[in-house]
């Protein structure tokens, strides 16, 4: 099915670039809406530009109520500690504190009230070596968006979320709610199987960089698109593979897609008929029955990272505390986090683990390593 949008919707999106006043740009983003054609593949970017809408409108409303300084909300945020943050995400009365507390064993107030969670309360769950920062968050309110705003807010900047759901309702029906909450927030989670990099030409003109497949289009459907929408003198990168909507959608809303698992409290072990659109779960039966390494296996795998150990030259040990880096990570890339005159002098590296064909191999900077290397840098 031709996913890309209509050559009228994308001159009426140029007119949301070229605004000067945020109440220009809430009445060009309402024609672009309008211009949208609506099926399944548009149903992402749709959400994203409601949302915009949405956005702009309590801008202007607040703007408008400056000089009595009233704000539509607290405004929370959390410094992210350790390796990792992950954010529990759920409706009240869902368990989150609790679990937050068996976790990682910080003290977050639970109770028969619905809604005690008012500030996000952080701990820390150490799996094997890696910190994760989980941070509980007030419970999403159906209908009340200031409220939700805190929770979405915190959601957009952590690495990654846990969906919380309570085992004695209906989780499908929970799991659906939440996932439609966050995409008309402009957060899809699961994992984005592409990347795009856009930045300024040094030559001036428009260039794509295909390092990877959008579905069912060529090269030529995407200088159309970026044309139709009057982009100039930018350098397009893709990487991975998409389709051709997806692309479309990526590069023009501000829809950001974040990693998740989720945890059903007060599991019921008869019912097991889940649709999670392929995220990993964990049953909790009970709050004492918590597996903590499994829960923190499945966040770690979700988050895209691996574990890389360093060694001294000479040493006969690793460090304890191993470094947190994404996947695809080089030899070269661990020697600039180290120090940048590591890089700058490296040699070579030695690797132990599973990405060499014999313990100590010899490697250049250009070597992709693996969950649970050990490298040692020769400079």
């Amino acid at each position: 099915m031709p996913v890309n949008l209509p050559k009228e919707a994308r001159v009426k999106y140029q007119k949301v670039l070229e605004a000067r006043t945020k109440e220009e740009k809430l009445r060009a983003l309402q024609e672009y809406l309008s211009s949208i054609p609506k099926h399944k593949g548009t149903e992402n970017l749709i959400a994203q530009v409601r949302h915009q809408i949405a956005t702009l409108r309590k801008e202007i409303e607040k703007e408008k109520e400056l000089k009595r300084r009233i704000t539509t909300g607290p405004a929370f945020n959390v410094k992210k500690e350790g390796d990792l943050q992950y954010i529990l995400v759920g409706f009240t009365k869902s368990g989150k504190s609790i679990l937050l507390n068996k976790l990682t064993g910080a003290k977050s107030e639970y109770g028969e009230r619905p809604f005690i969670t008012t500030m996000p309360i952080a701990g820390t769950l150490n799996y094997k070596g890696v910190l994760i920062q989980l941070v509980d968050t007030p419970s999403l309110m159906e209908g009340n968006e200031d409220w939700n705003n805190i929770v979405f807010s915190l959601a957009r900047s952590a690495d990654g979320l846990i969906l919380v759901l309570d085992g004695s309702k209906n989780v499908n029906e929970q799991y659906s709610k939440l996932k439609e909450m966050l995409r008309e927030n402009g957060i899809i989670i699961g994992t984005r199987k592409f990347h795009i990099k856009v930045y300024k030409s040094p030559l001036k003109k428009l260039k794509v960089i295909l390092n990877g497949e959008i579905i069912g289009a060529t090269e030529n459907d995407i200088y159309k698109i970026l044309n139709d929408y009057k982009f100039r003198d930018i350098v397009v990168e893709f990487y991975g593979k998409a389709t051709l909507e997806e692309f479309e959608t990526a590069l023009i809303s501000n829809v950001i897609t974040k990693p998740a698992i989720i945890l059903i409290n007060n599991a019921n072990v008869k019912e097991g008929s889940y649709d999670f659109d392929g995220l990993e779960y964990v049953n909790i039966y009970s709050s004492d029955s918590i597996d903590k390494e499994e829960v923190g296996r499945k966040i770690f795998e979700s988050s895209g990272m691996i574990r890389v150990y360093t060694k001294e030259p000479n040493e006969d040990h690793p460090s304890n505390k191993p470094l947190v880096v994404k996947k695809g990570t080089t030899a070269i890339e661990v020697a600039e986090i180290i120090h940048k005159d590591l890089a700058r002098l490296f040699k070579y590296a030695r690797v132990w683990g599973k990405s060499v064909n014999y313990p100590g191999e010899k490697v250049g900077p250009k070597h992709v390593l693996e969950d649970g290397d050990i490298i040692e840098i020769r400079a």
